[in-house]
């Protein structure tokens, strides 16, 4: 999920009205968020700490232990999400975060899918053009193709942090955190309002699903032509990165769509697309790294030695005790 998408879509839909009663549709999301949060934050955590210090150095290492961190930036969000959902369409958090939680969302959209894309191309050129490949890329390179894709995330987030404002609805008592596209000064509030979906439609999602999809079926049709798949995992594995992909992302830019014409559909729709959307993207953060145990190799084997050692270490201090 993208943090600006999010934000687009909360703003639209929230401003239509507010309502006292919190719907039980919001509560229920409002568990799966601090569920996902809990499990989100030690598993990426745990990941984090085996691929920055157990496992040697490489450009898959260097790319994954990004993508998790991404992750895990964005899980630290879930919280305050968590409270957005329960005063919806209401904002207490103030003017700066509003701005601030909106453009990390945003980020860790933007950073999420040009990773993804970028670790495809890899493994593409890997076993397209090895020769090239090996006598190019290195650890060092990856890490710094990786500091300037979190530099192009934020870049492209940037907007959301100068449009993002507070307001009053028409009761003057419930304030909403909103992209107000009349501070853009000449330019066209409406027409602005569609470039800014349109940008984050082709770039953080047409484009990826279009190099991601060719790339993985691309290297599935290579490994089935010269058999150098000794089994269906690799398959199991390009097919779940694809379809989770396209099913995490898919109603998040359909809501996005939908409420930018909010007018056309009816409230409660909205709202329940908005937070089914809210909970697919925070599931796909928090679980998605299981995916990564079989994406990096040696990983299960260290993942395995370091919960291991945790719990000898746990039990060690323990019996101390």
């Amino acid at each position: 999920m993208s943090v600006s998408s999010v934000s687009e879509i909360y703003q639209n839909t929230t401003a239509q009205g507010s309502d006292t009663t919190v719907p039980t549709a919001n509560i229920l999301c409002t568990l799966i968020l601090l569920i996902t949060f809990l499990f989100g934050l030690v598993v990426n955590v745990l990941y984090l700490w085996i691929l920055g210090l157990k496992m040697s150095k490489s450009v898959n290492t260097a790319m994954i232990f990004h993508l998790i961190l991404v992750n895990l930036v964005f899980t630290m969000t879930m919280p305050l999400l968590s409270v957005y959902m329960l005063t919806f369409p209401q904002w207490i958090l103030g003017d700066f975060m509003c701005k601030l939680v909106n453009s990390l969302l945003s980020l860790c959209i933007y950073t999420t899918v040009f990773f993804l894309t970028v670790i495809s191309l890899d493994r593409y050129t890997l076993v397209f053009h090895p020769v090239w490949y090996r006598g190019h890329m290195n650890h060092r390179y990856a890490s710094v193709t990786c500091i300037l894709l979190w530099g192009f995330a934020a870049l492209c987030s940037s907007p959301y942090f100068a449009f993002r404002q507070i307001r009053l609805l028409k009761d003057n008592k419930t304030a909403i955190c909103y992209n107000d596209y009349t501070l853009s000064g000449k330019w066209d509030g409406e027409l602005l309002k569609w470039f800014m979906f349109g940008f984050r439609l082709v770039l953080g999602f047409l484009i990826p699903l279009s190099v991601i999809s060719v790339c993985y079926l691309k290297l599935a049709l290579r490994m089935k032509k010269e058999n150098l798949a000794r089994s269906n995992k690799p398959y199991r594995i390009i097919f779940i990165f694809i379809t989770s992909f396209i099913m995490c992302w898919t109603p998040y830019y359909l809501w996005y769509g939908m409420s930018m014409e909010q007018e056309k559909f009816p409230k409660a729709t909205l709202n329940v697309l908005m937070v089914m959307t809210i909970c697919l993207i925070c599931l796909y953060y928090c679980f998605t790294p299981v995916l990564y145990l079989f994406a990096v190799k040696n990983f299960k084997k260290e993942f395995r030695k370091s919960i291991m050692s945790l719990f000898e270490s746990a039990l060690t201090e323990a019996f101390r005790s």
